[in-house]
């Protein structure tokens, strides 16, 4: 065998070296290289984590009792129709 063939990783079948080394690119993203442990990075984050990323107004853990009451206030007149509507309703749905 001649250098120059061994350096393009061709081997005669008696030697002992193993495979020739695949360069990374032609692998095309069948290695992924592994990362290492990542305990440090989740120390000392609670339960509420998820609601973390959230914008602030859409917090659960902020909403009172009294910011419900008046969401659902808000909720029931937007429920209730005045008799115009109803009696609208009635004439273009005859069925209910």
């Amino acid at each position: 065998m001649t250098p120059d063939l061994e350096k393009e990783g061709v081997v005669a079948s008696t030697s002992s070296k193993t495979a020739p080394e695949i360069p990374k690119e032609n692998l095309k993203g069948a290695y992924k290289k592994q990362k290492g442990p990542r305990r440090n990075k989740r120390k000392g984050k609670g339960k509420e984590n998820w609601n973390r990323s959230y914008p602030q107004q859409y917090r659960i853990s902020k909403l009172e009792p009294s910011d419900m009451d008046s969401v659902f206030d808000v909720a029931r007149s937007l429920m209730e129709l005045t008799a115009k509507e109803q009696e609208r309703m009635k004439r273009t749905f005859p069925g209910k």
